[in-house]
């Protein structure tokens, strides 16, 4: 435990000096995008049923992109912190990789344990998206998404790396944009299901709505349902 410590904080030391030697001629920019939600819903697997406020603080230059999610629970029940990477090849392929800590499953909300990187025993997920975009004229997305390291175990304790893969497809209903997805668990006994098949079928639309002539709220809602766990959610949001 020691020795990874010791490494983190290496790591977060050259971290710091290249990110202070890249400040007199910084480019890119950073974005900060505040969301409240009225559930966190996250391909099939409902993370928690409380109000959350999520924030992602995304810094990108060019092709590359570097950022920290968070997203806590109102009633104290769900916290989790984010690392993500990415970089995107061209219009139609991109790649991401994240590290996701949530404490849902935890006694405590503060038991973080956050330099644990012990297989057996992390709260980290490594998880690795390839996303393929076909063209305007034919506005299908495919993302591949593998866990490839952490609280993913199989029964005899070896890396699982469950899979999710999801068809996106965006319709104009009248004035409206709506897209449809379907998400489905790649393997059997996987962190998604049980056994092969779509465990993330539904849609999601979003909505300026004007509330003076100097505020608008960036609303959306998605309907979501897992044929699998047999569960619906209606779930919406603000996004600020």
């Amino acid at each position: 435990m020691k020795k990874i410590t010791f490494k983190l904080s290496t790591l977060l030391v050259l971290v710091i000096i290249m990110a202070s030697n890249l400040t007199v001629n910084a480019q890119g920019k950073v974005t900060i995008s505040p969301s409240l939600t009225t559930r966190h819903y996250w391909r099939g697997i409902m993370v928690s049923n409380s109000t959350n406020i999520e924030t992602d603080m995304v810094y990108t230059n060019k092709n590359f992109t570097f950022g920290a999610w968070g997203g806590y629970a109102l009633d104290n029940t769900y916290s989790e912190f984010d690392f993500h990477v990415g970089y995107k090849f061209s219009d139609h392929f991109n790649v991401a990789v994240w590290d996701l800590f949530a404490n849902r499953d935890r006694e405590s909300i503060d038991d973080y344990d956050y330099l644990d990187l012990d297989k057996k025993s992390t709260n980290h997920l490594i998880d690795a998206s390839f996303n393929f975009y076909f063209n305007d004229n034919f506005p299908l997305s495919i993302s591949w998404n593998t866990m490839l390291f952490g609280r993913d175990l199989d029964a005899d304790g070896d890396q699982n790396y469950s899979t999710y893969v999801e068809f996106g497809y965006p319709v104009k209903i009248g004035d409206q944009s709506v897209s449809f997805f379907a998400g489905l668990n790649a393997f059997e006994d996987q962190a998604y299901g049980e056994s092969f098949g779509f465990v993330n079928i539904g849609a999601s639309t979003n909505k300026i709505i004007k509330i003076t002539d100097n505020l608008s709220l960036d609303t959306w809602a998605k309907v979501a349902i897992n044929p699998q766990a047999e569960t619906a959610n209606l779930i919406f949001g603000i996004n600020f």
